[in-house]
């Protein structure tokens, strides 16, 4: 009777668990135990700790600029892997025995993986939205507020997707390389070969050989860096590198001592030779040279200055008394032994004289009067295609230079030519080099593949849902065929 109660009882067990969907719930309450009984919680603090140290490091760079952008999406894509690697490395192969004796007894697979997916599923989104808390906590640059976002509203969920995507394809690659270790030894050995190929070839930081780039394509965390750098704005943001170069060597001398000889010679050289049609200044009519005359502000103060104005008899009376150059004409002698100067002397200090002499005599004229006077805009017009100089090359000055019998001579005398980076930085203006390197080296940084673009974050996203969707699949197979293990 016992016995019959026995077999009662197995047999109502075996088709009550025999639904996919029932294992499911089964297999995933298992998880939910593994994840308090077994510490597996422990993966949480750790992600929050791993972001924070990221953190640290990208907050001062992440959206500031194209060097930041490119790090700051290598390094979170990296805790995204790291954090899906070890979410699921040990999950299969530190139960395999038990597995395979629960498959032959009617487990079904497709079920067990599922669980694993709903279980690894909600792990991957836990650590997220830590992580995702801690960069806000941390003041990493993300853009704020509505519409900050290119397919959410808000950025911080379009990153959080992306990382979630990354850590879910990392952890289910994971979860395949636990379906076909026959331990947890084999399982950790192999781990850090699968993160050093996922890192070292992501095509993002390092550069790769031309013969292994195709490899990049095969690697979660190239379209993970591909989809955060993206929604970073790499492409929009400025390169400072190579400026901060150049303004960290402001101290620094260039140039040297150098004689004639030695500068002449140096104009024999191919780059001078590509740069001899080169114009340094152009040829001018009579017609552009006017053009400009009249739009400039000195032209115009040039019109109103005064070439002539009112003069009296007393002023002409006091110069030729008192200046040194009219001696001569002071000691003109007139009547008897009077001169011109005793004459003048007698006249100025006349009270009768006074108003004759006070008097002024003509009037103010200015050089645009001067120059309407002389119909100047007449003349220029008639010979406005009058070439007033023939055009200037690079070549034009070489070879003067070159046969100037003056520096011919002077062969032998040396020059001091030396200046420091900052003085040619203060030549040119600070700002207007800045701005002409940063904006030169993000145009040749530019990367179409990390254009900030709705379709470009979309591709990656749904490559990223590939690669979930095939090692879940690869995981499934591998523990499919366990009964083939003999041991």
């Amino acid at each position: 009777m016992s016995e019959a109660n026995t077999t009662a009882k197995k047999r109502i067990r075996r088709i009550r668990h025999t639904g996919r969907g029932s294992q499911v719930r089964i297999y995933l309450g298992k998880q939910l135990r593994f994840f308090i009984n077994e510490n597996d919680w422990k993966v949480l603090p750790m992600a929050a700790i791993i972001a924070a140290l990221v953190a640290m490091v990208i907050r001062k760079r992440y959206f500031v600029n194209m060097e930041g952008s490119l790090i700051g999406g290598f390094a979170l894509t990296c805790v995204a892997i790291w954090n899906g690697c070890f979410n699921s490395i040990q999950a299969v192969c530190r139960e395999r025995a038990i597995i395979k004796r629960e498959h032959r007894s009617g487990m079904h697979i497709s079920s067990y993986v599922a669980a694993h997916m709903i279980y690894q599923f909600l792990l991957c989104a836990a650590q997220t939205v830590l992580t995702m808390v801690v960069l806000r906590m941390l003041e990493v640059p993300i853009p704020k507020g509505f519409g900050s976002g290119k397919i959410t509203p808000w950025m911080i969920c379009d990153l959080g997707i992306t990382m979630f995507l990354i850590s879910y394809a990392s952890d289910m690659l994971s979860l395949f390389l636990s379906s076909i270790s026959r331990t947890t030894t084999g399982a950790m050995t192999l781990m850090p070969f699968i993160l050093i190929f996922q890192l070292v070839f992501s095509g993002g930081i390092i550069p790769l050989p031309e013969w292994s780039r195709p490899l990049s394509n095969y690697t979660i965390s190239n379209y993970g860096i591909r989809a955060m750098t993206a929604q970073s704005g790499y492409n929009e943001l400025p390169m400072t590198t190579v400026w901060k170069t150049v303004e960290g060597m402001r101290d620094s001398e260039i140039g040297g001592t150098f004689t004639v000889g030695e500068l002449l010679d140096k104009l024999d050289n191919p780059v001078v030779d590509r740069l001899r049609d080169r114009e340094i200044l152009k040829s001018y009519t009579v017609g552009e040279v006017a053009e400009i005359l009249s739009s400039a502000d000195e032209y115009l103060k040039l019109r109103e200055k005064e070439v002539a104005h009112p003069f009296t008899l007393r002023e002409i009376a006091d110069m030729i008394l008192k200046e040194d150059a009219m001696k001569d004409v002071r000691d003109l002698k007139l009547i008897g032994d009077k001169t011109l100067g005793d004459v003048l002397t007698s006249l100025t200090s006349a009270e009768a004289a006074g108003k004759i002499l006070d008097k002024e005599l003509g009037r103010t004229i200015t050089v645009g009067q001067v120059l309407d006077a002389l119909h100047a805009e007449e003349i220029v017009r008639a010979a406005s295609d009058v070439q007033v100089n023939p055009p200037v090359t690079v070549g034009t000055v070489v070879d003067f230079l070159k046969n100037n019998d003056a520096l011919k001579k002077q062969r032998d005398k040396t020059i001091t030519l030396k200046t420091t980076v900052g003085e040619i930085l203060d030549l040119f203006g600070e700002e207007n080099v800045k701005d002409f390197i940063q904006t030169r080296t993000a145009q040749a940084a530019y990367k179409p593949e990390y254009a900030n673009t709705v379709d470009n974050i979309v591709d990656n996203w749904i490559t990223l849902f590939i690669f979930i969707a095939v090692f879940a699949m690869l995981a499934t197979i591998a523990l499919e065929l366990i009964d083939k293990d003999k041991r």
